[in-house]
């Protein structure tokens, strides 16, 4: 099975400004690691736990979304 390799531009290891970066994600071993352009740390994560981070993320902007919503129905 081959690597998928993706270019991404993102606040990686810099939290101010976008950076360029790499995104391997290997099937076989199931890992997902990121690489920012120009540096030699690797951040290496199972695809579960990227999976879980991707749904609670998700999960918690759709709970303050509605809260928002009902916020605004009451103001009214």
């Amino acid at each position: 099975m081959r690597v998928a390799r993706f270019r991404i531009i993102g606040r990686l290891d810099s939290a101010g400004s976008p950076q360029v970066g790499t995104v391997v994600i290997n099937r076989q071993t199931g890992l997902f690691t990121v690489r920012p352009l120009r540096r030699k740390r690797v951040y290496e994560m199972p695809l579960a736990i990227v999976a879980e981070v991707v749904c609670k993320k998700i999960i918690i902007a759709e709970l303050i979304e509605k809260r928002k919503a009902k916020k605004g129905r009451r103001a009214c």
